[in-house]
């Protein structure tokens, strides 16, 4: 009796354990059967039955459709039929399931079934985008769909779309463009259901509702996203102040009441504007004002996406998704928009037939990158973002544009053509096809957490019959049971959803000249082979990719080196890269640079041809970011740039002799005058501030060819060309190795400076044909091969000079200063293409000019410069983790 009740009381122990567990392990094993049978209709009511529909007709009345209009009768308009997609294409993320596929990288194919509503069934039109009622003859921009490369993306289906947003909200924010994309999204849904105006009539910004399905859609006009104020209350046209860190609170102050938000902003950035940081004018855009620093666009553009995304991450009740929606480039052609531009084209371009333009591509970059930075700070307080990257699908239609078919001809008045918004239907459409597969794989993503969490449930009964309770026959059944689940469970995500979580990387290229932003400061690596190669000696090759910016995109060229403004003819000095013997170097990715140089400090310290070098550098980064005058003083010898999202500044010291030196006998802005040079003095307006940079560039070069009085210890040692009576004439050589000599002990000598210092060897000229005031000049067109030209001469003694004092300072300096040579006086020795020659004035204007064989265009040459710093910077960086390595090592020992 005693045996059958303990039996009996161990049975009731595990009844309560058994039982829900059975029932909860066999729930999770049909999980991965559902979720396969049923991935292609994941949102599809069952009430709906997806059909093959007449082309003339409207699909089947469903519960969700609206009552219909009385006496309203669809007709066939005259331009295109109203149709459903085929069951072929209405199939869900099957295909693109299957596999990895990039949604924006693709071509525009025909689709003879398109438009899917017309300007009479769609009340949301506006009168500027009804381009068919205003006589638009063309039709064939409406039959074209958006290919992806490597799937197929499925055409809005307005009834699954409905249902997967139901109880949700969606809102657009941004400019005129994005209220384009808003009445698109209206036209395609009113197939099934029309939305009611729940708007405050006070107010200009739209809010929708569909009732039937609680969701409601808003836009709301901000068109810089940022807080704006208009110069001139009563005219839109006048320049507004941007006040580039403070969001607009016409839509942050509201943003956690939706669950999505699509943010754009693009061609209001090239209006007339002011622009302030911390409440203080910074610079302007197209301002009358000299005295104000004029930035461009980027600028601004880049401030505005940062500052609005910061927003999103700091508005702590949005739990929602928000979408970038980039930059929809404009097409106008034959002349810009108020100069008679315009926009005829009636076909797409295939992808190989155009490529972004300067600006467009600049802005586009700016986005990607503010995106990724974005994306990276929200991890951290659960914030989302995505990329609605419409761009590349937008470059290829130039057709898709109202052009002048937005309004009634007006007789005696000149209105433009509109090359920026899209006819509806047209193009645009396509946007909510990308929209609703974006949508989609959100969805996909919270049912890969609940997922996850069931797993996590499985994995604690696991662990609770595993340790807790005795062994048996049942115990090991129910943990075969539950394994075998967990198995099916992630088997089928993996399956379903590996693709899409692989797809949210930014890692893509674009086009073969473009930076794209996908890597972090911590990836920036260099090779082994790399590290052990002379970058120094090699040979210039062809490089079809180049150049990376224009005269017409980087504000920082000096007339002078704007050798194709001003008429240069040929451009094949632009398609050249230096090949090192032994090894590649790679071209300068301001991406990486700007990282590696981050809360970090640069400054030139030398003549023309350093301040050269400077902008050449700032040419390069502005694909990134264009830097802000901080510089202390209004003197133009010390000037000081800041990148405000890297904290990195770039300063520039003009001391051409880099000792201390006064002109005795001025005569006009070229300095050709006698100076008097104290060999051993340095020049303290560089040497007194150096302390707080991170690495200083050490130049001086074709200065010393001037005529000179020479001082030691305070008293005449000698001249150069002088003519004065009772002085030796000394070679322009010993004045060159004591200025150096001094420099290198000043340095040495500072004991807070802490940097890296580069000593940027002497950059030939290239007279040919007479001396530089004398006819010279330099006119070849092509790169010299290494075995066509040598140095010798006087630039082979100045070089030789700069090497041995440099050896005399890193033997002084050692253990106390770092010491480097950046040596491109080879690779300059064979560019005699590279000079401004006569290119840096116009041919008729009556000054005496010399040609210019010294300095160099920009674009150029000097931009491998960049080339060389990066990759010694790189190196760097790899030493100093070695040497922390080595000390770790010792430390454990």
């Amino acid at each position: 009796m005693k045996h059958q009740t303990s039996e009996l009381s161990l049975t009731r122990r595990k009844a309560p354990i058994l039982v829900p567990l059975i029932i909860l392990t066999s729930f999770l094993t049909i999980i991965p059967i559902y979720f396969t049978y049923s991935h292609n209709n994941l949102f599809l009511p069952s009430h709906i039955i997806y059909q093959q529909t007449p082309r003339n007709k409207i699909r089947p009345t469903t519960p969700l459709d609206p009552p219909p209009k009385p006496n309203k009768k669809i007709t066939k308009p005259e331009y295109g039929e109203i149709k459903s997609p085929s069951p072929a294409r209405t199939a869900s993320s099957k295909v693109l399931g299957g596999k990895k596929c990039d949604l924006f990288n693709g071509e525009w194919v025909p689709n003879p079934e398109g438009p899917y509503y017309t300007n009479e069934t769609c009340g949301a039109i506006q009168e500027h985008q009804n381009c068919m009622r205003f006589g638009r003859p063309d039709v064939g921009f409406l039959k074209w769909r958006w290919k992806p490369d490597d799937c197929e993306l499925p055409i809005f289906d307005p009834y699954k779309f409905l249902e997967m947003v139901r109880g949700k909200s969606l809102a657009f924010v941004g400019d005129s463009v994005a209220r384009n994309h808003m009445q698109s999204l209206i036209c395609l849904l009113s197939r099934v259901a029309h939305p009611e105006d729940i708007s405050n009539p006070k107010d200009e910004n739209r809010v929708y509702i569909y009732r039937e399905h609680n969701f409601n859609i808003s836009i709301i006009s901000s068109p810089y996203l940022i807080r704006t104020q208009k110069t001139d209350p009563n005219d839109f046209t006048r320049p507004y102040n941007l006040y580039l860190d403070e969001p607009d609170q016409t839509w942050t102050t509201k943003i956690q009441t939706f669950d999505y938000i699509i943010i754009s902003a693009g061609q209001w950035f090239f209006r007339p504007t002011y622009f302030y940081l911390n409440q203080t004018l910074t610079g302007c855009l197209y301002c009358p004002e000299s005295n104000v620093t004029h930035l461009p666009s980027s600028f601004s553009y880049r401030l505005a996406f940062q500052t609005a995304f910061q927003a999103i991450n700091a508005a702590v009740n949005f739990n929602g998704v928000a979408f970038l929606r980039t930059f929809a480039p404009s097409h106008f052609e034959g002349g810009e928009w108020d100069k008679g531009g315009d926009c005829v084209r009636t076909g797409p371009f295939k992808m190989n037939e155009t490529v972004l333009e300067e600006y467009s591509k600049e802005l586009y970059l700016i986005q990607l990158k503010e995106l990724r930075i974005a994306r990276r700070a929200g991890r951290r307080n659960g914030g989302k973002f995505r990329l609605f990257d419409a761009t590349k699908a937008m470059m290829l239609r130039p057709d898709g544009h109202p052009s002048k078919y937005g309004h009634w001809p007006v007789a005696n008045q000149t209105i433009p053509n509109d090359c920026v918004h899209w006819c509806l239907p047209g193009p645009i459409d396509s946007w909510n096809d990308f929209l609703q597969e974006l949508l989609i794989r959100e969805v996909g993503s919270k049912t890969l957490m609940v997922i996850f969490g069931m797993t996590k449930i499985m994995l604690q009964i696991f662990y609770h019959n595993m340790f807790m309770c005795p062994i048996s026959n049942l115990k090991i059944i129910i943990i075969a049971i539950v394994l075998l689940s967990i198995a099916l469970i992630l088997f089928t995500v993996i399956r379903l959803n590996y693709p899409l979580l692989k797809y949210s990387s930014l890692s893509y290229k674009n086009s073969r000249d473009e930076i794209v932003p996908s890597y972090h400061a911590e990836d920036i690596k260099i090779t082994d082979k790399q590290e052990k190669c002379d970058i120094f000696t090699g040979e210039w090759v062809p490089n079809p990719d180049a150049p990376y910016y224009t005269n017409t995109t980087c504000w920082a060229i000096h007339e002078h080196q704007n050798c194709m403004k001003y008429g240069r003819p040929d451009t094949e000095f632009l398609k050249w890269k230096w090949k090192p013997d032994g090894c590649e170097l790679p071209v300068l990715n301001p991406y990486q640079f700007l990282d590696m140089v981050r809360d970090k400090s640069l400054a030139f310290v030398g003549d023309s041809v350093g301040r050269n070098q400077l902008q050449s550098m700032i040419c390069l980064l502005s694909r990134v970011e264009y830097p802000i005058d901080v510089s202390s003083t209004p003197d133009e010898h010390f000037k000081s740039w800041k990148y405000v999202n890297y904290n990195f500044t770039l300063s520039y010291f003009w001391t051409p002799f880099l000792v201390r030196s006064r002109e005795r006998d001025t005569d006009g802005p070229t300095h050709t005058g006698l100076f008097n040079l104290y060999l051993d003095e340095p020049d303290d307006s560089w040497t007194t501030q150096i302390d707080d940079f991170d690495y200083l560039i050490l130049n001086a070069g074709h200065w010393f060819s001037r005529t000179a009085v020479y001082y030691e210890n305070h008293r005449i040692v000698g001249c150069r060309y002088c003519q004065l009576p009772n002085l030796t004439d000394l070679p322009m050589t010993y004045a060159y190795r004591r200025v150096f000599r001094t420099a290198f002990k000043a340095i040495n000598e500072r004991p807070n400076f802490k940097g890296i210092t580069f000593l940027r060897t002497f950059a030939p000229s290239h007279f040919e044909g007479g001396l530089w005031n004398a006819g010279g000049n330099c006119l070849r067109r092509r790169p010299f091969r290494s075995n066509e030209t040598i140095l010798e001469g006087l630039n082979l003694d100045m070089y030789m000079i700069q090497l041995e004092e440099f050896r005399v300072a890193e033997r002084e300096g050692k253990g106390k200063k770092v010491f480097r040579v950046l040596d491109t006086t080879e690779a300059m020795l064979l560019r005699p293409d590279g000079h401004p020659s006569r290119y840096g004035h116009w041919a008729h204007e009556n000054v005496t000019l010399y040609n210019d064989c010294v300095h160099w265009c920009l674009p150029g040459p000097i931009d491998t410069w960049a080339d060389f710093l990066m990759h010694m910077i790189k190196m760097e960086a790899r030493k100093s983790y070695k040497e922390r390595l080595v000390l770790r090592q010792k430390k454990m020992q």
